[in-house]
């Protein structure tokens, strides 16, 4: 059985008004929200300012909902949410240099998403390339390209749903 993948690209405002390094472009949060119907539990593992649900972060100060490392979400029950927005730094000298934050294990960090995502929930993996599956029997969905200001990279979300 073949699927179609929704293929997309938006154009959209940068930086957000408190130029926070990281953080998305204006609108991506909510266009993305709307575009995969309105899921109403969302999670955001390196997101203490997102806009749109639960926030996980390191930062204190950014007030999320949980201070924690995307890493280990041992304090969220598996399969919880219907969509788990995933935006990691892009490389391990990023991490540290941005943030002061430790080396990504991308497999630990997806795994972890994989086991709070509810059946025929979604995981959005926001990056600069093309990353893997979250998991086997995973189903990519989406592809939106992201372009902001000239000079800047383009970033692309690849969408996955999980098998119901």
């Amino acid at each position: 059985m073949s699927s179609t993948i929704q293929n997309e690209m938006w154009v959209l405002p940068r930086p957000r008004k408190d130029c926070y390094v990281g953080s998305f472009p204006l609108h991506f949060e909510k266009k993305l929200w709307r575009l995969l119907g309105e899921p109403e539990k969302v999670l955001h593992p390196f997101g203490g300012l997102s806009e749109i649900g639960d926030r996980v972060d390191l930062n204190p100060t950014t007030t999320p909902t949980w201070v924690g490392d995307a890493h280990d979400l041992h304090f969220i029950e598996d399969e919880t949410y219907d969509l788990v927005i995933l935006d990691p730094p892009y490389s391990d000298e990023e991490s540290e240099w941005l943030y002061g934050t430790p080396k990504l294990k991308p497999a630990k960090f997806k795994a972890e998403a994989c086991r709070v995502t509810k059946p025929g929930g979604r995981i959005a993996l926001y990056h600069k390339h093309q990353p893997s599956r979250p998991a086997d029997g995973w189903t990519l969905t989406h592809r939106v390209v992201v372009l902001t200001r000239t000079g800047h990279k383009p970033r692309v979300c690849f969408v996955y749903r999980k098998p119901a």
